[in-house]
């Protein structure tokens, strides 16, 4: 993107500059030029475009009939978030979906990826989902990434072109940088409905979210999620229960029933004692809470390798984290194992407020 083009986005408000450890940026908040909302703009005019939204399909036949004519390939959905990494300068750093350099993920990069890759195509973009119990942002994590974090790449693009490399390329470059990639499962067609069901339900057996579907010479991209990928978002969340739009419960109650009636699992009694166990547990764990300390929230913790960038971290989240967030400040940061490790609390504001006048004997009137 050249400067006037850049200037004037910042003068309409259209970008914000952005700035970490020494790296200046600017990230779009709205669309322009080409490029969608999220997208970055490092020091010298490379643009780094957003990662889009990628489509749901809830009807497993008819979905792919309706958006893929040719082959696709399936691969894994992680339950993670994700970072764009890219080269600027001699610095690899992370982008979160929001088009701030991530300030975690950029930290533990050396311990989750070779960028080597990078080295040897400055251009290339390596989009990843980060993914296990101790990171910052999300509560979920997939049953196999049973501690700290790990990264997993998806998809490439190259700066300043929207859209991903094919599929080939992408997979060749996987394999000769040995980069750590979500799991691949093969090449498929529309009618294939049979074997990528017999897939879908294994994973959903496993825990796993789910599947991306990715066109094999347009790259056209669907999503498809397992029936109890939906069941643990409601157990992670049902104590979040007024924080949350009401849409993020009632859409994955549709998800459910939907993926329930198309792979015959009505009347499968375990998984509706599991759905009702994650609403009563959430809330359960919610009153526990607010009777035991007073308010509501999610805890989380995670390392850093350096000590600033925890600390910028913490300036972060307390910048924008949506929701009030308690920090320790007699002892935020805490050494062990050659890390930094980091301990905070997101507040359930409405939450805390109704427990708290529920709980002292407040009337309700519905």
């Amino acid at each position: 993107m050249d400067q006037q083009t850049l200037k004037d986005a910042l003068e309409r408000g259209k970008a914000v500059e952005g700035h970490f450890d020494g790296i200046d940026y600017a990230r779009l908040v709205e669309s322009m030029a080409g490029f969608r909302r999220g997208s970055a703009v490092l020091s010298d005019g490379g643009v780094v475009p957003g990662y889009p939204s990628i489509g749901r399909v809830q009807s497993l036949a008819a979905g792919l009939q309706r958006h893929y004519q040719g082959p696709f390939w399936a691969e894994e959905k992680m339950d993670g978030f994700n970072v764009r990494i890219v080269r600027d300068g001699d610095r690899t750093v992370a982008f979160s979906r929001g088009g701030f350099i991530c300030a975690f993920s950029t930290d533990r990069l050396p311990d989750l990826l070779d960028t080597t890759a990078l080295d040897d195509h400055p251009e290339l973009i390596l989009c990843a989902e980060i993914a296990g119990p101790d990171n910052p942002y999300l509560e979920g994590h997939p049953p196999r990434v049973t501690e700290d974090v790990q990264l997993f790449v998806f998809d490439m693009m190259r700066k300043g072109e929207d859209g991903f490399l094919l599929q080939a390329e992408k997979m060749a470059l996987l394999e000769r940088y040995g980069l750590p990639s979500t799991r691949i499962f093969g090449r498929f067609r529309p009618g294939d409905v049979a074997e990528l069901e017999q897939l879908i339900l294994k994973l959903d057996a496993e825990g796993s979210e789910g599947l991306v579907f990715k066109g094999e010479t347009d790259g056209g991209r669907a999503k498809y999620v397992t029936g109890r990928s939906s069941v643990a978002d409601i157990e992670i969340c049902a104590d979040q229960l007024l924080d949350l739009p009401p849409e993020y419960f009632t859409n994955r109650l549709l998800r459910l029933g939907l993926f329930v009636a198309e792979h015959g699992q009505a009347g499968d009694a375990e998984l509706e004692r599991s759905l009702g166990r994650a609403f009563i547990d959430g809330v359960t764990r919610a009153v526990a809470r607010s009777r035991g300390v007073g308010r509501v929230g999610r805890r989380f913790r995670c390392r850093f390798r350096e000590r600033r960038h925890a600390e910028m971290f913490m300036q972060h989240i307390k910048a924008t984290g949506g929701q009030r967030v308690l920090i320790d400040e007699t002892m935020p940061l805490q050494e062990s194992s050659g890390y930094w490790l980091l301990e905070f609390e997101r507040v359930l504001e409405r939450m805390t407020g109704t427990l708290a006048n529920t709980l002292a004997g407040a009337s309700q009137y519905d």
